[in-house]
């Protein structure tokens, strides 16, 4: 092959249509199958997630030491919460300019904080407590008073805990990146709100739980009810990111499509 029939190919392959993604394109389609992936896991380990008795030292303890699928559910929620942090990133990475941008910006720095706290939580209550109740459940009766003792504690920690991430992760995060897109055009408005709502949800329940020093009814109630709507509308959003990354590639290789949204 000659240096002018090699030029000729080269500028050929240069003149036909990139179909390649970008860097940032890539990111949105990670984010959006973490955002789906992460929640799902998520709020299938919440609803598996063992129920213990309201004001039943007792109880708590064993309701612990007898389920074998303690952890494993635990380390579920937190490949969840890991996912859904990816997803969370991606969501407002995808709002740019203006003030939806800002909220975005501070929603992802709000995920941050919160994740954090999310995952210390998480291992917190499926591996030390699993540990403590283990060890209370074995202990002589003579020193299950003192092993019961510590499961207390370690629950109480727990409840302070989980305080503060209802009130940030799943509150703060949720408001700025809520309001984020109910401002933007970039997805439907109405989830925007959808997500503001459930955030003040959320709020109101971490500080309920906060200023009682533990669960009631009514806590455990709404941190069922808020964290499931808003892991589902966070599978929602990254199904609209992923369609969003689609419909960017069509309408740059047809600028004569118009865009879904």
């Amino acid at each position: 092959m000659t240096v002018k029939q090699l030029n000729t190919q080269g500028l050929v392959q240069a003149s036909k249509p990139s179909h390649q993604l970008s860097s940032e394109a890539w990111g949105f389609r990670i984010g959006a199958v973490g955002a789906v992936v992460g929640s799902l896991l998520a709020m299938v380990g919440n609803l598996l997630h063992p129920a213990t008795p309201v004001g039943r030292s007792e109880g708590v303890a064993r309701a612990i030491a007898e389920s074998a699928a303690w952890a494993p559910i635990h380390l579920m929620i937190v490949a969840g919460l890991i996912l859904m942090f990816a997803g969370l990133v991606a969501l407002s990475r995808s709002l740019k300019g203006g003030l939806a941008g800002a909220l975005a910006h501070l929603g992802s720095v709000a995920a941050i904080a919160g994740i954090t706290i999310g995952i210390l939580l998480v291992m917190l209550d499926g591996v030390a407590a699993k540990h403590l109740a283990d060890v209370w459940a074995t202990s002589p009766q003579a020193e299950k008073a003192d092993a019961l003792r510590l499961v207390l504690a370690e629950e109480s920690l727990n409840f302070a805990i989980a305080s503060a991430f209802n009130i940030l992760f799943a509150g703060v995060t949720y408001i700025l990146l809520g309001l984020a897109v109910a401002l933007s055009r970039v997805y439907p408005r109405g989830l925007g709100w959808v997500a503001v709502a459930m955030g003040l949800g959320c709020i109101v329940a971490g500080l309920i739980q906060a200023l009682n020093g533990e669960p009631t009814l009514v806590t455990k109630t709404l941190t069922i009810v808020f964290p499931t709507v808003i892991t589902l509308w966070t599978a929602l959003l990254g199904v609209l990111l992923w369609r969003n990354v689609l419909n960017n590639m069509l309408v740059a290789h047809d600028p004569n499509r118009v865009a879904d949204f």
